[in-house]
């Protein structure tokens, strides 16, 4: 069947929730596009395991410790990082923390409108607790300024300014990529003779701590469609697809959280056989995300911003 046949074919739509943006496609329009997957050939060219052009630019907000821009396709996500001074949680008195917020624009989708993107954030920012909950993710010890008293608290905003698909994925690569760029300034920890401490922040820019983020892991998405699986999926396949796995994958390909997305079942089988691409191309995305970032980096200053908004 041709795409113009399958668009011209009278069907009942199928209203279907993607990239929790609605997308309405016929029934033509879907067979189209499961055939296109079981043959290895998508819609837009790209093989089942191939992402399409990631564009990520850092230190695009002036008044953040850190941020990023991340395009994806038409998935569009901005993520900014702010350090504050706090007070270390009870159960980890040695230890900063991250808090993270995800605010879904209207402008991303009319269903944002109101409170209509409230669920959709809640759980992008469970998923990214959960991620970060991983000891190995992020050296939190370094965030502790003074035991039980000090530490840094790094709240991590993410906005949604256009969904296009694949969510989640665009949102870790913004997260790790504005963690990568987050400055945090030298913090020393005076005491006087009577034993009361006072703390003096360093007013030299380049006198700070850097995050390594060499273990923060990014998702992987793979969208079971038909009997296949792709990864970064577009909002129409995603409408194809009856369920997805979320595997959260570090830059050695190891696997730190999975969760499984959709009303569909998945066989065991299909679940291995999507863990073991998600470590594949996990390693593979980890690897070029690192590049980009060290190259944009090694610019300095004299590197061109484009910025959110350019």
């Amino acid at each position: 069947m041709t795409r113009a046949g399958a668009r011209s074919a009278r069907a009942d739509d199928v209203r279907a929730r993607g990239s929790m943006a609605s997308v309405s496609l016929s029934e033509a329009e879907k067979v189209y596009i499961v055939h296109g997957v079981q043959e290895d050939l998508r819609v837009d060219g790209r093989g089942c395991e191939d992402y399409r052009c990631v564009e990520v630019e850092t230190d695009v907000v002036s008044n953040t410790s850190g941020s990023a821009r991340v395009q994806l396709g038409h998935t569009d996500i901005l993520v900014g990082v702010k350090a504050e001074m706090g007070t270390p949680k009870l159960e980890k008195p040695n230890e900063g923390y991250l808090e993270f917020f995800v605010d879904c624009s209207a402008n991303a989708t009319p269903e944002f409108e109101g409170r209509g993107g409230d669920e959709l954030g809640t759980e992008i920012a469970n998923t990214l607790y959960r991620i970060f909950s991983n000891k190995s993710s992020v050296d939190l010890q370094s965030l502790c300024i003074s035991p039980r008293e000090h530490c840094w608290v790094l709240y991590v905003d993410v906005l949604l300014l256009e969904c296009g698909g694949n969510l989640f994925d665009a949102i870790s690569i913004a997260v790790k990529a504005a963690l990568f760029n987050t400055r945090i300034p030298r913090v020393r920890v005076l005491e006087d003779e009577e034993g009361s401490k006072d703390i003096e922040l360093s007013d030299d820019p380049y006198d700070c701590i850097r995050l390594s983020v060499e273990n923060v892991p990014c998702i992987v998405t793979l969208c079971k469609i038909g009997y296949r699986h792709v990864v970064d999926a577009t909002l129409q396949e995603e409408a194809c697809s009856l369920a997805s796995v979320l595997v959260s994958v570090t830059s050695q390909g190891v696997v730190t959280c999975m969760r499984k997305v959709g009303k569909g079942s998945l066989d065991p089988e299909s679940i291995f056989e999507m863990m073991e691409t998600s470590k594949r191309v996990g390693k593979v995305l980890h690897t070029s995300l690192h590049s980009i970032l060290h190259k944009e980096e090694s610019l300095g200053p004299k590197r061109q911003k484009v910025g959110f908004l350019g």
